[in-house]
């Protein structure tokens, strides 16, 4: 990916650096326009809650007063005296009087309580019941005011709030009255409260800041409160509120909620606000940007086209002059346009590449044409006196010398230094066969036997079918030379140098063998970063090792070991295909 990007031209890596930029403006505007919706949306989440929140408080403080005007009730002697007298006593007159003052302080009560939207209070012991004046027009169905009675007992006591008939007949609270007198507390009645729901919700969430068509819905464990607006009392449509606020589709409307929860009671507050418009408001809004982001996205893409195209045409044009110059027309190309006016980059570019050929050309009438005159003289001189075959007649003529007087060891001398003179100056191949480097080493090794005599042996173990296999030129012979040197030079005793080739999974191993001698730990890496001195061979160590990095690769290598007091530098030199499959078709190597 980076190649394809570091060959773009530079016209289409513009063009992308600014197709980029105009994709991340798109983006950013998306993104702006998706913050701006949810800042909408937060706001209104907050001018919602916060008047929900006051709705919450306000319905927990009027029940609150009721549940207060219970207790004082509760606690109020002439009722406690008439309800146990209504209990205790069998006489007419004194159980009619107790009903006088119980009606009384019941409608007293319910005459200072009654703006917390109370419709009326009932008392009942027994058969016995006593009512406030102010009756619901319908009459409370016998198994309700039962049920009712029946919690209330069960409550023993405690302040409970019936919400299972709260759609038909409004919210009950209702609560067991205990004697108190002489610490009793037995049962001497049960007050059941009526309280008006419509009218409760209606005096505090009519006076909020929300439009006329908030939606309000009270309700517990799954069941219904209370519901303000024109939807069925359906119970799926509480599933739907599931978080703190969100948005609700009903009946094909879409609507904003906000959930509350009233204090002290496990109850949960809904306010529902009818969200199309504001919807239609966002999307409208975001088509519109997206219009507008495609526009200038098309007219940005136009500009910067023609103003790139207009950039780049010139360095087009420079780099045919360049071009001009790299095939050795050395004139300059005609060009109308005159950079020398211009003094911006491209002039800059222009005018000083004009400059640099017209140097060019005078630098080769001057001076390069003479320099290659006068180096292809020395050169033919240096070649005349360095004639190979000056050098091999010469030395012919030693060894013809040698052989007239009978002196057989300088006539040897002379043929193993001719022979190994014209395969080193050999220059046709860097690769020759192993035959051809061992004939080498051998001519080498020839001239050393007359200088070290019966201290120097030599022996070559290499199987016939390996000889013909490419080999890097010159690294045995160095080798040999190192082991001679460190094995016999600095050792008055005898050497012993062995060849040991062998070819395993496509790779031609050649061991160059002596005693006498052994190689330091990590010998080559202290040659190669200088924390040893070489003695003359270690450059040619290190010479080898990057020949046949540079030839084979990793898979190439030079190294250096120690084994049974013998010094070992091992050549690794990897076959290619074709020395292998002309090898299996010969039989001469295993397949």
């Amino acid at each position: 990916m980076k190649s394809f990007i570091r060959n773009l031209s530079l016209k289409k890596k513009i063009q992308s650096i600014v197709f980029l930029s105009i994709l991340l403006l798109a983006f950013t505007s998306y993104l702006s326009l998706r913050i701006s919706s949810q800042a909408h949306q937060k706001v209104l989440h907050q001018t919602v809650a916060t008047t929900l929140s006051f709705s919450a408080q306000e319905l927990n403080n009027r029940l609150e007063n009721i549940r207060t005007m219970a207790d004082m009730l509760l606690a109020d002697n002439s009722m406690q005296k008439s309800l146990c007298v209504y209990k205790d006593s069998s006489q007419t007159q004194d159980r009619t009087i107790a009903y006088k003052t119980l009606y009384t302080t019941l409608n007293e009560y319910y005459f200072n309580f009654r703006k917390n939207n109370i419709n009326y209070m009932s008392l009942y012991q027994g058969n016995i019941s006593v009512h406030t004046h102010i009756m619901t027009k319908e009459k409370l169905p016998s198994a309700i005011k039962n049920d009712l009675i029946k919690r209330a007992e069960e409550g023993k006591g405690k302040t409970l709030w019936v919400t299972d008939y709260s759609q038909e007949y409004g919210l009950f609270m209702v609560k067991n009255i205990r004697r108190s007198q002489f610490l009793k507390l037995d049962s001497i009645g049960n007050l059941i409260v009526n309280i008006d729901i419509n009218q409760l919700m209606n005096s505090f969430t009519s006076s909020s800041r929300l439009n006329e068509k908030a939606v309000y819905i009270l309700y517990q464990n799954g069941h219904f409160i209370y519901n303000s607006s024109a939807l069925p009392s359906d119970q799926a449509l509480l599933q739907g509120f599931d978080s703190r606020y969100g948005r609700v589709n009903l009946e094909s409307n879409n609507y904003f909620y906000v959930k509350r929860s009233v204090p002290d009671l496990n109850w949960d507050f809904v306010c529902m606000i009818p969200y199309n418009d504001i919807v239609e408001s966002l999307r409208v809004s975001f088509y519109l940007c997206i219009v507008i982001t495609l526009g200038a996205m098309a007219l940005a893409m136009a500009l910067s086209s023609a103003l790139i195209d207009s950039i780049t045409r010139h360095f087009n044009i420079l780099l045919l002059k360049m071009n001009n110059l790299a095939d050795g027309q050395n004139q300059q190309l005609t060009i109308r346009y005159n950079y020398k006016e211009r003094f911006d980059e491209v002039g800059i570019l222009h005018t000083r590449f004009d400059q640099m050929v017209l140097a060019v050309n005078e630098l080769i009438r001057t001076n390069y044409l003479n320099e290659i005159l006068k180096k292809e003289a020395q050169l033919k001189a240096l070649e005349n006196q360095m004639n190979p075959h000056f050098l091999y007649n010469t030395l012919e003529s030693i060894n013809w010398r040698a052989k007239a007087l009978g002196a057989r060891d300088i006539s040897s001398m002379a043929e193993a230094l001719g022979t190994l003179l014209r395969i080193t100056l050999d220059q046709k191949s860097k690769q020759v066969t192993l035959r051809r480097e061992l004939e080498m080493v051998q001519c080498y090794m020839t001239i050393q036997k007359y200088r070290y005599e019966d201290r120097l042996e030599y022996q070559v173990m290499v199987p016939p079918e390996l000889l013909d296999l490419s080999v890097l030129k010159l690294t045995l012979q160095p080798l040999v030379e190192n082991a001679i040197r460190y094995g016999l030079e600095e050792n008055t005793e005898g050497c012993q140098i062995r060849i040991v080739a062998a070819l395993t999974d496509g790779v031609l191993s050649v061991s160059v063998m002596n005693n006498g001698s052994q190689f330091e730990d990590n010998l080559l890496e202290k040659l190669k970063y200088h924390q040893i001195t070489p003695h003359g061979f270690g450059i040619g160590l290190l010479n080898i090792q990057e020949r046949m990095k540079l030839t084979y690769g990793s898979a190439g290598s030079l190294y250096l070991y120690n084994e049974k007091e013998q010094a070992v530098a091992k050549l690794s030199f990897p076959l290619s295909n074709d020395q292998e499959e002309d090898g299996c078709q010969k039989g001469d190597l295993p397949c």
